[in-house]
This record gives structure tokens, C-alpha cells and sequence, in this order.
């Protein structure tokens, strides 16, 4: 199913996200599993990811914000739906 972009959604307190040159680490503290993310759009919006929008509509300001065009919101998309899978961001 994919992710719901009408909810609310934040990084659980048991995820750390962090910004590097190439992209970013997520690390889950609570089975110990570190993540690579190559892409720095992800992973700048997942640092900004705060649950007081819909995720659609924080997602479509973060993408007019930075200039993105419909592939690079679908990438997004689909990268917080593999996202939600793994635990690295929830539902409120």
C-alpha cells in the first residue's frame, strides 16, 4: 500500500537522520540498522519532516521550494513509501 499522503507523518524517536556529502545516514536505534540514502532532496525533507502537515502537502511545498519537477515529487513518493516500510517514518 502506498504511503498515505493525506496523514501526517514523522521520524520516530528510535530514528536518527543525518545530512552527508553524498546524500544521508538513517540509523534505527532499536534494531541497530543504518540506512544510506543517495539522494539529498530526500533527505533534506526527511530533516524537515515535523508531522503539522499532510505529508501531500508538505511534500508539494518542499518540492516548489527547491524548483523539482513531477519525477524528481514521484521519486520523493515513492522513496518515503519504501521509507514507511522500514520504519523510518510514521503515521501520527
Amino acid at each position: 500500500m502506498p504511503v498515505n499522503t493525506q496523514q501526517s507523518y514523522e521520524i520516530p524517536p528510535q530514528v536518527s537522520v543525518r545530512p552527508e556529502r553524498f546524500g544521508g545516514l538513517v540509523y534505527r536505534y532499536d534494531n541497530r540498522a543504518l540506512y544510506f540514502l543517495h539522494s539529498r532532496p530526500l533527505v533534506d525533507f526527511l530533516v524537515e519532516l515535523d508531522g503539522e502537515k499532510p505529508l501531500g502537502a508538505a511534500l508539494e511545498e518542499f518540492v516548489a521550494e527547491r524548483g523539482l519537477d513531477e519525477g524528481e515529487y514521484r521519486a520523493l513518493e515513492n522513496a518515503l513509501d519504501q521509507l514507511e516500510g522500514k520504519g523510518i517514518i510514521r503515521e501520527l
